[in-house]
Parts: C-alpha cells; structure tokens; sequence
C-alpha cells in the first residue's frame, strides 16, 4: 500500500467539519502543512530524515534538518479473529470496491467510513477488547470509524476519529490499529522544517510515555500541540488547534486525554 493510498484511504472529514472549521479562520487551506496532516490524516508512511532525536514507549522520533521531525511508531500488529465486530462487514464491501471501482477514477477503492453516534458505539462495531475510549471534553461530535483493506478485501488498518470544534479551539482524537495484513512500518505525522515545533514528553498516572509537539500556524497566534501515546498495539493521538489565549485549556485538554488512557 502507498502512502497516498494510506492517505486518501482515512482522510474522510464530514463537509460539515471542514466547513465550520473555515468559519473559524483555520481551514485546511490555511494552515501549515503540519496541521493540514494532522486535521485530515492520522498515519502516512513518510521516510527521511537526519538523525534520530529519541526513542519512548515504542515511538521512535527523527529530527529533521532543520525543525522538522519524524515519529514513527513499532507496534504489534492485531490478528483478525481478536477484531470481532460488525466492522468486519468491510471487508466485503473493500473486495467489491477492488471489483467494480472505475480503472481512470482518481479516488481510492480501500476503504469504508462508518459514522457512530458516539465513542463507546464505534468501540463496539470495531470489538477490540483493548481498545480504549479516550477522554473527549465535547457531548457532541463527528465519529466515525475509518476502515482500509487491500484488493483481496483483507483489512489493514482501522481508527475511530473523534473531532469538534467549539468556539476558537478545535480537538481531534483517534485511536489507531493495524491488522496482521497491514505490512508496511507504522509512521505518524511529519512536523516539516518550515514550521516551527518542539517536542517535549511526560509520563501518565498510569505510567504512559506521551509525546507533545508544539508547533505555531501560520494564522498569527494560531498554535497546535499534538500528543502521541501507544500501549503496544493501539496508537492514540490527540490534536488542538487554538489561539493563544486559550493554551491553558488545551493543555489541559491534551493532558485529560493523556490520563484518561491506562
């Protein structure tokens, strides 16, 4: 699989998102190419780099030239028969996309969304029994439960996107998991050199290594903080985008979210 097939496979946004993102001066359109990534796709094979920068909890950070990095993430891959949900049902549907899809169409047959009405339901249609529902501060919100599969309709890689935005400040959640047929190495979100970010990291109540990129959009005053954790076989990320008057309450978002996981 290709990473733009990676890419268009999981990047199904509700038109609704996006629209209401743009009313609030942060669309994809206008945001750094970090963010672009981060709002639209949760995992991309990205390779290169200078160096690596660290190694936590099974990620693996590169740092880039100049201040760019790179994480990527080594974790099991999950055997079918312990995913036992209806979520199976993709993989027909998968199959009979690789059938009927038109040869010159620009959109990739791969993949299947399901919406859920909330996290606990989308956990169920997956039926992981570790799979964890993360802390999401909004009663209300798009969720859907992104699936691809290969041209023989075996599924590779699923993730429940939680995402809302309120106000001036937007969160994104989602929980990631790749199957036995997923064969290529799990990487995440490339910060690229033209954006400026950091990287810290802090451990959980419950012993968990989080990693947190800080970065600044080019709205100005724009900021996002991203954190990364994973328990082995699920990556869990959460992303806010916010002004900067409202960084305390998206730390405190971030680190609710970091807790909530054990």
């Amino acid at each position: 699989m290709e990473r733009k097939d990676i890419y268009d496979g999981i990047s199904g946004i509700s038109p609704e998102f996006i629209e209401e993102a743009e009313n609030h001066l942060f669309a994809a359109r206008r945001m750094p190419a970090v963010m672009k990534w981060v709002a639209v796709a949760a995992a991309l094979l990205l390779f290169g780099g200078v160096g690596v920068y660290a190694a936590s909890s099974g990620f693996n950070v590169r740092k880039l030239t100049v201040n760019g990095y790179e994480v990527s993430a080594s974790i099991s891959r999950i055997p079918m028969y312990k995913i036992t949900g209806k979520v199976r049902e993709a993989s027909d549907i998968i199959l009979n996309q690789y059938k009927t899809f038109p040869v010159f169409s620009n959109l990739f047959p791969g993949s299947y969304y399901k919406k859920a009405d909330s996290a606990e339901e989308a956990a169920a249609y997956v039926g992981y029994d570790k799979l964890q529902i993360p802390a999401f501060p909004y009663d209300r919100a798009e969720i859907t439960v992104a699936v691809t599969g290969d041209p023989k309709g075996r599924l590779q890689a699923i993730q429940i996107m939680q995402e809302r935005i309120t106000g001036t400040i937007s969160v994104q959640n989602w929980a990631m998991l790749f199957t036995k047929h997923y064969d290529q190495d799990v990487l995440e979100i490339e910060y690229p050199n033209d954006i400026d970010s950091e990287m810290t990291e802090f451990t959980t109540g419950a012993g968990l290594q989080c990693l947190v990129f800080h970065s600044d959009a080019e709205v100005p005053g724009r900021m996002g903080l991203t954190g990364y954790i994973t328990t082995g076989d699920v990556v869990y990320m959460c992303h806010t985008a916010f002004y900067s008057n409202g960084r305390a309450k998206a730390e405190q978002i971030l680190h609710d979210w970091a807790e909530s996981l054990k």
